[in-house]
């Protein structure tokens, strides 16, 4: 009963004081709606991030030719050769997939229309490594590359930039460097990576391009494909134990060759992601404080308005616990309806940010439960000191209080 009644009594006061009452729960507010949109913000970052790394397919390891020194001198670049990606197929050990890859800048032409285009020579498992889908037509095969076929697979802007639509352009033939290929493919829209858009380029069989094209078996990278659950560290000595085999490098000497772990760079991203959304986090947190010594105040002031309300209730008899109990519940309640239109304001900011960036929507509940239990507690704490003054006043100097 002496809940309910104080429940009663904190409404009223909060109906009689709307504008003061709002006042009060600004900070509350917007602190909580800081809280509830930057944990938000950090969450929907990190779900796209494991989206777009899910889409990428398996776990990626690349390869790269650098340069070989002796006595901390460079003794020229050697480079990575299709003999290196045969050696590391022809293990088993992994069950990794290789994915050797040239390229290099060519002329295209399709009727009237040139361009100036990537091309790159790829084995068909190279598309299923990269995470690359087929749109329209199809994808080259094996055979196709051990006969060294004069077939490519568009990136899904090169038809665009050619003037002609798919329908236009499928399994047409147009002229790659001078010689005629036949158009096989187009694949479905990827995206920028930031350093490369995979749907500007065109794809060969990669011994289409070594010996039609570029005249060379150099390669420009390896990709290497592993399940998620593998070893990295592992995989990764087992490459350098077979190309410091192939490439002769004895004991003690530095590696020509560099490989790099994409993932890691994920990994780093989604740390410091963390790390910001918790530091933005603790700082808006900071404002719900500052909310609470609003509250303590605005009630110090409601008990000095109220000293006649509160001498007339003890001398009708209210208790000590009764009088506290009136003021801790309106301060509780004023924060708790503060930090409910915190939640909602919070929230409707991160829809509208997840819909522009086109990011999932991932608000945790626990970070809404959260915002509400601590903004409660906000107000218990800086609640009490206004309830204890109250409780201890006077009757008799409250009732001739002016």
């Amino acid at each position: 009963m002496l809940i309910e009644e104080s429940l009663k009594s904190a409404v009223s006061s909060i109906r009689t004081n709307r504008v003061r009452s709002f006042l009060t729960t600004l900070a509350i507010i917007i602190g909580t709606a800081a809280v509830i949109a930057v944990i938000g913000i950090g969450s929907s970052a990190s779900k796209a991030l494991e989206e777009d790394i899910d889409e990428l397919g398996p776990r990626t390891l690349s390869i790269f030719p650098s340069q070989r020194k002796r006595g901390g001198v460079s003794s020229g670049f050697n480079p990575l050769v299709i003999k290196d990606a045969e050696a590391l197929a022809d293990n088993n050990d992994h069950n990794w997939m290789i994915a050797p890859a040239m390229s290099g800048s060519r002329q295209i032409k399709y009727e009237n229309n040139n361009i100036s285009g990537e091309i790159n020579g790829y084995l068909p498992i190279n598309f299923k490594v990269r995470g690359f889908d087929l749109a329209h037509g199809r994808l080259f095969t094996e055979k196709e590359n051990l006969g060294r076929k004069k077939v490519v697979v568009l990136g899904s802007k090169v038809p665009g930039e050619l003037k002609k639509s798919v329908k236009q352009i499928l399994n047409q033939d147009i002229l790659v460097a001078g010689t005629s290929y036949k158009v096989i493919g187009i694949l479905a829209e990827e995206g920028s990576t930031g350093w490369q858009n995979p749907d500007d380029d065109l794809y060969v069989p990669l011994l289409t391009a070594s010996q039609r094209i570029f005249g060379t078996d150099r390669l420009g990278w390896i990709n290497v494909g592993i399940s998620n659950d593998t070893n990295v560290d592992y995989v990764m000595m087992t490459i350098e134990e077979i190309l410091r085999q192939k490439h002769d490098i004895g004991p003690g000497g530095e590696n020509d060759f560099r490989i790099n772990d994409w993932s890691q760079f994920s990994d780093l991203r989604r740390q410091a992601t963390g790390i910001f959304t918790a530091l933005i986090a603790g700082i808006a947190g900071i404002s719900l404080i500052v909310g609470g010594i609003g509250v303590m105040n605005i009630m110090l002031v409601s008990v000095t308005e109220r000293t006649r309300e509160i001498g007339l209730r003890k001398a009708l008899g209210a208790t000590h616990r009764s009088i506290m109990m009136q003021f801790i519940v309106e301060a509780v309640l004023l924060c708790i309806l503060g930090g409910l239109v915190g939640v909602f304001i919070g929230t409707s900011l991160l829809y509208l940010f997840a819909s522009f960036n086109d990011w999932p929507f991932a608000m945790p509940i626990s970070a809404i439960f959260g915002s509400i239990t601590f903004s409660a507690l906000v107000g218990l704490f800086f609640g009490i000191w206004p309830a204890r003054r109250a409780a201890q006043l006077d009757p008799a100097v409250s009732l001739r209080y002016e």
